[in-house]
């Protein structure tokens, strides 16, 4: 595969670092670990409906992008579509704030309905984008530079999140519902449509290397073979499932502060400031590691530091302490998933980057069901049960990691050393 000159990587590096940290910043005002669940519990839904949003967040996420993927290793050029289901994703957060100043104070449960619908629909065409954007990404994106590239722009997203969670907190506190929530989905389209516009300006000089667009018996055929075949990614996935069931709690946290400390809405604010405090540092810091010692350490980083939210939020006795939780939720929520996905890159054929990061996600998916689980676990024993299955999942996901993952690169140098 050629190439691209310097000076295109450099330009693409610094798009990319820019109109992701405007799409970071953006969807953190949207936070699906904050705001989101404030919303839901302000529209009438309990534990089990709050639960529901943790699916539909991951599993709208996840689940298209092995069929997605299916169609993008057989297009040698990934721009296009990446910023045309990108535009249309913005579309949906515009029609949401529309949606939630119209029917949002005279009929609740009408928009708890739209609100999930609309909801969902912009996950799924996320997760249609991500083999589309990811392979554009992996393709443009020297593997050297990816951890620096994703820890700068989750750090810059933070700095600009770090003043928009006093935005966010001035508008809950000085305008009423549903104002307040419809004027916090426009700023998220507002940074999320300028994001789009940059990523027009990505060059993509030569097509990929693809692979013809395959029957649908043969395709699973392959995804079959590529989990009986590729032992190092088979065990980086039995791995993951216990550092997605150890995400269970992160719809709760928002909520069990809110009710536990008799808090004000206005709290959710700084609940997404500590959090994008978080993202930020945890991003530099565990990019840094990513560069330097390989992906395999920044996750085992980034799920040190999800456990540390579920233990503290598990025995926190006052809110500033509990406040700390979201610290080191957004560590792992600014670096885990992006992690991964740079770990899968390493793992996988260069033709074949969109059918592993689709693979991934998609046999994953399913486990982030047990945001259902969490939620009926939360209204028959409490929140306190949840922070401590959360915090257990991640114990064993890091000795997994620790014990049976295998470094990618370290197994290169080997080869290398071998030649």
């Amino acid at each position: 595969m050629r190439e691209l000159p310097d000076q295109y990587i450099r330009r693409n590096f610094l798009i990319n670092f820019f109109e992701g940290a405007l799409f970071i910043a953006g969807g953190s005002f949207i936070s699906a670990q904050t705001v989101l669940p404030a919303l839901v519990n302000r529209l009438g839904g309990g534990n089990i409906t709050i639960g529901a949003l943790g699916v539909i967040v991951w599993i709208g996420l996840f689940l298209p992008q092995t069929f997605a993927a299916r169609y993008a290793q057989a297009q040698p050029w990934k721009k296009k579509w990446a910023v045309r289901l990108g535009l249309i994703q913005r579309m949906v957060i515009l029609v949401l704030s529309v949606v939630i100043f119209i029917f949002g104070k005279q009929n609740t449960l009408l928009t708890l309905w739209l609100f999930f619908i609309l909801y969902a629909l912009f996950q799924v065409l996320t997760g249609v984008a991500t083999p589309f954007w990811f392979d554009m990404y992996a393709k443009l994106t020297p593997v050297g530079l990816r951890g620096k590239l994703s820890g700068m722009r989750t750090a810059l997203a933070g700095g600009g999140a770090f003043g928009g969670a006093f935005l966010l907190t001035w508008l809950l506190t000085n305008f009423e519902f549903p104002s307040s929530y419809t004027l916090i989905f426009f700023v998220t389209f507002i940074l999320q449509f300028i994001s789009i516009i940059l990523q027009n300006g990505i060059i993509e000089e030569h097509p990929s290397a693809v692979l013809p667009i395959q029957s649908v018996r043969d395709y699973l055929r392959q995804l079959q073979n590529v989990f009986l075949n590729n032992i190092p990614f088979r065990k980086f996935i039995f791995a993951s499932t216990f550092l997605i069931l150890a995400a269970m709690p992160l719809g709760f946290f928002t909520v069990y502060g809110l009710k536990h400390f008799h808090a004000e809405e206005s709290i959710v604010g700084q609940f997404t400031l500590m959090m994008v405090v978080g993202q930020g540092i945890g991003a530099l810091i565990i990019g840094y590691f990513a560069d330097r010692f390989g992906n395999k350490l920044a996750l085992i980083i980034a799920a040190g530091a999800l456990f540390a939210a579920s233990i503290l939020a598990l025995i926190s006795s006052t809110l500033v302490w509990f406040k700390i939780s979201f610290f080191f939720m957004g560590m792992n929520l600014g670096s885990e998933l992006m992690t991964r996905h740079n770990l899968v890159l390493e793992y996988s054929p260069i033709e074949q980057r969109s059918t592993y990061i689709g693979l991934m996600n998609t046999a994953l998916a399913p486990l982030y069901l047990s945001g259902l689980f969490g939620g009926w676990i939360s209204d028959l024993i409490g929140y306190h049960a949840v922070f401590l299955m959360g915090g257990f999942c991640s114990l064993i996901g890091i000795a997994l990691l620790i014990l049976q993952v295998h470094e990618p690169r370290s197994a290169a140098i080997e080869i290398d050393a071998e030649k």
